[in-house]
């Protein structure tokens, strides 16, 4: 992943990681989750803030079986229990949690913590912006061309061969982030793939090998 975004996701968990904040370490419980575990639900009873130490969740709202993803939280990533939305481990995960009230009170009390918290939150809340933009104003094959193009241009890595992407999420769950089935987002990426734009290396990554042709379709929708 890129450097500078990847220092933005896990700036908490390298400040609460430090041999100086062991004790404020220690006030926060790690709660493990398998894949596929729901792990809150809306207005869940216990109002905590929680970091994710290791693997990805979902955050999305649902109603009446239909699903908006809101955000995909990874390292570093922080949010509350207390609101309208579910959390599910898209795969075995751990998370940090803590009472709101002391989270914010150690925050309030170390100046870094609440500075990363912050920017944590800033980016978190952009993630969330541009689902809700794509799944809102976008058609499925734009939708998808849009992930794997914002994807690439934040975490990509530069290579001789194209700009390399390590999304670290199955077609499955780029399906619930964009809004469409499995098989359609699928078919989209094979289609990406036969045009030569993208090409898939394994679970979860990509070699991106046409940006500019990534952004068209990206910005336009077939009529």
């Amino acid at each position: 992943m890129s450097g500078r975004h990847q220092k933005a996701r896990t700036s908490l968990l390298e400040i609460l990681l430090k041999e100086e904040n062991k004790e404020l370490l220690s006030q926060l419980n790690e709660r493990s989750f398998r894949k596929r575990h729901l792990i809150f639900m809306p207005y869940h009873k216990e109002d905590l803030i929680f970091i994710v130490k290791e693997g990805k969740l979902r955050v999305y709202l649902g109603l009446d079986g239909k699903e908006l993803s809101m955000a995909i939280l990874g390292p570093g990533d922080v949010y509350s229990t207390h609101t309208r939305a579910y959390v599910e481990a898209l795969e075995d995960a751990s998370i940090l949690t803590c009472p709101s009230f002391k989270f914010f009170k150690l925050a309030a009390e170390l100046q870094s913590l609440n500075f990363a918290l912050v920017t944590s939150l800033g980016t978190m809340m952009s993630g969330a912006i541009t689902i809700i933009e794509n799944l809102y104003f976008n058609c499925t094959d734009k939708r998808v061309a849009a992930f794997f193009y914002e994807q690439a241009v934040l975490n990509g890595e530069r290579t001789a061969a194209g700009t390399y992407l390590d999304v670290g999420l199955t077609v499955d769950n780029i399906a619930k982030i964009v809004g469409s089935s499995r098989q359609t987002v699928s078919t989209l990426i094979s289609n990406l793939e036969k045009d030569g734009i993208l090409k898939k290396l394994a679970r979860g990554e990509y070699l991106i090998k046409d940006m500019e042709d990534l952004q068209v379709i990206a910005n336009s929708c077939p009529e």
